[in-house]
């Protein structure tokens, strides 16, 4: 009987062990993917792209290692602008370069004038200008998620302009454009209204669980102009591990259960 006491509570401590063990490999943080559409603003500030460094923290999901885009040429543009962390090729938030493609298409690219080139203000200010002729397309293939969050960064020359954000053809999220006097909120103000009547001012839209390798972003401006500044693909990881704990506490209380019989 002692023996068979020793064996359950050795069981028991060995599911709580290998619970320990394996949590922190699914709680260690969430891989991501951020495009910085760096635009610049030609009646201020020069020919001067609006590029984030690599070690800038950025994203309502913070993350380092932005992919800053040129927006030279006309459209469609691809791949060939993406300036860094490696030149010509999407890299997630470790830095390293993934098989992501990427088209797009503009109208043009402006900035907000401002005088913080840092963080989520950095990250805002330069942006893909729509002037409402054509919607703003951004096609995305190869995505190494299997589910994940879409944060849509947009921006504006002003207050109050009117756009929308859809995404895989589904229905839009409306928004005003909110500069918060060039600064902008901490944290970001989330767009989430679903019709242009109730369409507030805010700073991205989120769409939650997409799935699929490929990823369509479709930016309008409905009333004068406004941009879409950066796209942010969060994975949505697995359950964590750590669902088992209740498991592991059940096993201890089994076995302890068992020794006092």
């Amino acid at each position: 009987m002692k023996t068979n006491n020793i064996i359950n509570h050795s069981i028991a401590l060995g599911i709580c062990a290998l619970t320990l063990a394996i949590a922190p490999l699914t709680a260690c943080g969430q891989n991501s993917i951020g495009i910085n559409y760096a635009g610049r603003q030609w009646a201020w500030g020069g020919n001067t792209p609006m590029n984030l460094n690599f070690t800038d923290s950025a994203g309502v999901v913070p993350q380092i290692n932005w992919n800053n885009v040129g927006l030279d040429g006309g459209s469609p543009q691809g791949l060939p602008q993406v300036t860094g962390p490696n030149a010509g090729a999407i890299s997630d938030n470790s830095g390293a370069a993934t098989s992501v493609t990427m088209t797009y298409t503009l109208d043009g690219e402006w900035a907000v004038d401002q005088t913080i080139y840092t963080g989520n203000q950095q990250l805002l200010d330069g942006f893909i200008d729509n002037d409402g002729s054509t919607p703003l397309t951004v096609t995305l293939g190869n995505i190494p998620f299997s589910l994940y969050d879409v944060y849509v960064y947009v921006s504006g020359n002003a207050n109050g302009n009117l756009g929308s954000v859809s995404v895989n053809g589904g229905s839009p999220i409306y928004f005003l454009t909110d500069t918060g006097g060039y600064n902008y909120a901490n944290p970001l103000i989330q767009a989430t209204a679903t019709s242009t009547g109730s369409a507030a001012g805010g700073q991205y839209v989120l769409f939650t669980d997409v799935t699929g390798s490929s990823l369509q972003v479709v930016e309008s401006a409905i009333s004068n102009e406004n941009g879409l500044a950066a796209i942010q693909i969060v994975d949505v990881p697995e359950p964590s591990v750590m669902a088992l704990a209740p498991l592991c506490g059940l096993a201890l209380l089994g076995a302890r259960f068992r020794r006092k019989v």
